[in-house]
């Protein structure tokens, strides 16, 4: 049977089915903002931190932190995991299987001792759960310890959150089509109201679907035109709105004000962030001290008391190089002053700047410059032909003697003093010079 849907309004005589109507509308979707913020924060954090290198002299292990820690990641993937994760739950756990493999825990249980070492069981990787029982020195167990992100991501940007919905809310309503559909003038309309189905389900409406397509029309078309049947009344009202636009730069300031509070706690620069331009030098070099250092400091702590035993530790401890690894090129200066003067050796130097000791590093220099002023002229090297006296005496500050210009030697030489030659001048000058 053919069926006219606008015969519909021509054929019942109340419009109480009206009230059976759908509201037309989209479904309002929450955005959370806690899980943008901490994400985009903690993912920040796990792209500079995985750009560490982790030094050791121990080449197995080496290996497993810096190239492949297992079968299915790389050393970057594993550290930017391992540092979301960190940032995200506060804590992480890293197990070894059979192979020696280090797998980042998905979760676990975690047993606490009073005397006793800590206890993880229940532990999953990618949905495999382990039988066995992990002891705390089986494993890397590493706390972040910010009890401050974790009150305030919790309390305060569920605040964010509801505001954030709102106003999504309110600017998808500020350009909203509004329209009524009077059936005031309808009269008949009996035979066509929907009915139950034999197992009680109720069926849609013929007007519903009439509304519906009418909305569809008006939505998805540049140009719509629908016809109005005898009895149907369509009036528009959105265009009567005269309420104020929620502006979008709202939006990006509440999103953008929920980043930088999470980016403060956890001690990122919020312009880093941002990528603003201003400041850069400043704000990276605060971020390496007050955010990744500290973070750098506990990986390296708990790889060193987990993954070196005691009595190899002087040889195989691990040291991390991040991103505030000293550029020696812009220390230049600084070190040269630093090892003009003794204080440093330098290997002493090479050590601080992770690269390895080199032969002969170890003797420390000091510049003539720095020489202690006497009385006597001093031999600078082992060799006392090297200079006359006078270049010595020179070198020392004091005045040249009449006949100093002899080679310097042993004590059991006398000095050749060059006959012929005028007096310089000197403080020694005696009398029997002036006959």
């Amino acid at each position: 049977m053919n069926f006219n849907l606008f015969d519909l309004f021509t054929q019942r005589k109340d419009a109480s089915f009206a009230y059976d109507l759908d509201l037309i509308g989209g479904q309002q979707t929450q955005v959370y903002l806690k899980q943008y913020a901490l994400n985009t924060c903690a993912s920040f954090l796990a792209r500079t931190v995985s750009q560490s290198e982790f030094k050791t002299k121990n080449d197995a292990l080496y290996y497993k932190l810096n190239v492949r820690p297992n079968n299915n990641q790389t050393a970057t993937s594993f550290w930017q995991e391992l540092i979301f994760k960190l940032i995200t739950d506060n804590e992480v756990l890293v197990v070894q299987d059979d192979t020696d493999d280090l797998l980042i825990a998905d979760s676990y249980v975690h047993n606490v001792k009073a005397v006793y070492p800590d206890t993880f069981s229940g532990v999953v990787v990618n949905d495999y759960q382990f039988q066995r029982v992990f002891g705390m020195d089986d494993v890397w167990f590493i706390k972040y310890n910010n009890d401050n992100l974790t009150t305030y991501t919790n309390q305060l940007l569920s605040d964010y959150a509801n505001l954030f919905s709102r106003m999504i809310s309110f600017a998808m309503r500020n350009k909203q089509l509004r329209a009524t559909v009077d059936f005031s003038g309808v009269t008949s309309f009996d035979s066509q109201a929907p009915k139950d189905d034999a197992n009680g389900n109720k069926k849609e409406n013929p007007a519903q679907k009439f509304i519906d397509k009418l909305f569809s029309a008006f939505r998805d078309n540049d140009i719509a035109i629908v016809p109005l049947q005898k009895g149907i009344k369509y009036d528009e009202v959105s265009s009567q709105y005269s309420g104020a636009d929620q502006a979008f730069s709202d939006i990006t300031a509440a999103r953008k004000e929920a980043v930088d509070s999470v980016a403060e706690i956890l001690g990122i620069p919020p312009a880093l962030i941002h990528g603003a331009q201003a400041e850069v030098d400043q704000n990276q070099q605060e971020l390496l001290n007050f955010c990744i250092a500290p973070l750098n400091q506990k990986i390296e702590d708990e790889l060193n008391a987990k993954a070196v035993s005691q009595s190899s530790y002087d040889r195989d401890k691990v040291t991390v190089w991040g991103l505030n690894k000293p550029d020696p090129f812009k220390q230049a200066e600084a070190i040269d002053k630093i090892t003009a003067v003794g204080v440093l050796s330098r290997n002493e130097v090479r050590a601080r700047l992770g690269y390895e000791p080199v032969d002969g590093g170890d003797v420390y220099y000091m510049t003539k410059n720095y020489q202690a002023i006497t009385d006597s002229p001093q031999p600078e090297t082992d060799d006392l032909n090297a200079k006359t006296i006078n270049e010595r005496r020179q070198a020392q500050g004091l005045k040249p003697l009449a006949g100093g210009d002899a080679i310097w030697l042993s004590d059991k030489q006398t000095p050749a003093i060059p006959t012929g030659l005028a007096t310089k001048g000197g403080d020694n000058d005696d009398d029997s010079n002036s006959n």
